[in-house]
């Protein structure tokens, strides 16, 4: 009997509620979606600069950003869990959630030489969140996360990039204690060619069963080399791979375990390959366009989490004026579930196609403040004919605002 098999067999004999039934679903396409959305390169205005000579030694230097924003969603549930035994939104029939966050944070950063060869960078990142919306019922997710990171930098000249050896600790408090966690992070860079990082993500409670792997702590290590090269005077080409194992803890009801095809005891551990390569031009002092193609591979001990996506993406950036600028950023994306097949009837594949547009528009106002605008639509179709799975055919938007001072 395959892994594939217990699923079938599984979802035959036991009818699940609603929320339940499909929130391993739910956690598999917001995995997929948030993995595309990471792997979003950013680029523009540092090409248009004018490239500095690395000093001689590490310089003293402290900015504070302070920000504030809103943020709306109309599908807020992609990246966020809903635990069934303590969220009051259990038991919808609609597993869409649209609402507002309200956001606030201050980035205190500072860099301190030690010496003509060693810096050290120090970094603390507070941040409030406010979830409005659903009558109410979002108030669970409201949320205060502090993220502070130490890096040592060595650079035995300046024609050589900086080793540097950091430790990030990254704490998320929720509304509702279920969600709150902390995530550790040991990372080894060599400039921007080589970089490992080692993170533990721990939940305060680790003894309860959960329904969703959102809510289970994690091990992973991962590993990425980036090259850079030029061809002409305005072109040049971007290479990327990145390797990542990612192992589960085992507090899992039998629901999600019979589901994945997970025997009682068993983990899940991922294996997620990442290739990136993009095309940069520079044709004008303010203009940069950009072609990528980025391809991202899960592989999972646990058949149901394996999938695959395939992007191709187009984007420019225009420098307005001054430290004004705007980026627009079309892509195509197929993600492949593979092999997954849910029911008898069902796709033997289950494929989604999305098309995704992001405009994002940086307005100085001041010398230190300035207006950010993002407005990003995903538009996501799945092969699945299945009634129980049209809410897989979304159209999702996602517009903030945000004012930014830094000092």
């Amino acid at each position: 009997m395959t892994r594939k098999e217990p699923l079938q067999k599984y979802l035959h004999q036991f009818k699940p509620r609603p929320t339940v039934g499909i929130s391993a679903i739910i956690l598999l396409l917001a995995s997929a979606s948030i993995s595309s959305a990471q792997i979003q390169s950013q680029f523009g205005q540092e090409l248009l600069q004018r490239r500095q000579e690395e000093p001689a030694a590490f310089e003293p230097k402290l900015t504070v950003d302070y920000q504030a924003g809103n943020v709306f969603n109309n599908h807020l549930e992609f990246g966020l869990s809903i635990d069934p035994n303590t969220s009051s939104l259990a038991g919808r029939e609609n597993p869409q959630l649209q609402g507002m966050i309200n956001q606030a944070g201050v980035n205190l950063q500072g860099t301190l030489p030690l010496g003509k060869r060693f810096g050290l960078k120090l970094q603390y990142q507070p941040q409030l969140e406010n979830y409005i919306g659903e009558d109410g019922q979002l108030n669970e997710f409201d949320a205060f996360t502090d993220v502070f990171l130490t890096e040592l930098s060595f650079r035995p000249t300046p024609a050589l990039p900086p080793l540097s050896v950091s430790h990030q600790l990254q704490r998320l408090d929720r509304k509702d204690d279920t969600y709150d966690s902390l995530q550790r992070q040991i990372g080894f860079r060599l400039g921007k060619l080589l970089e490992y990082n080692f993170r533990i993500r721990h939940f305060d409670d680790d003894r309860i069963r959960r329904e969703d792997f959102l809510l289970v702590g994690s091990t992973s290590h991962q590993a990425s080399a980036r090259v850079q090269l030029g061809f002409l005077r305005n072109v040049l080409g971007r290479l990327e791979y990145s390797i990542e194992r990612e192992s589960y803890e085992n507090n899992l009801n039998t629901l999600v375990l019979g589901i994945a095809g997970i025997k009682p005891g068993e983990s899940r551990t991922d294996m997620r390959h990442f290739a990136s390569a993009k095309w940069i031009e520079v044709p004008t002092n303010r203009l940069v366009l950009q072609e990528e193609f980025n391809l991202f591979l899960s592989n999972s001990d646990a058949d149901f989490y394996d999938f695959s996506s395939i992007e191709v993406a187009i984007g420019a950036f225009f420098k307005i004026k001054g430290e004004s600028w705007a980026r627009l950023r079309l892509s195509r994306l197929n993600l492949d579930f593979n092999g997954r097949r849910v029911f008898s009837g069902g796709a033997e594949n289950r494929v989604d196609d999305q098309t995704h547009l992001n405009f994002r528009l940086n307005w100085q106002l001041h010398n230190h403040l300035a207006l950010l605008a993002d407005y990003q639509l995903i538009n996501n179709n799945t092969n699945e004919k299945a009634e129980i799975f049209d809410f897989l055919n979304y159209t999702n938007n996602i517009v903030s605002l945000t004012i930014q001072a830094t000092y």
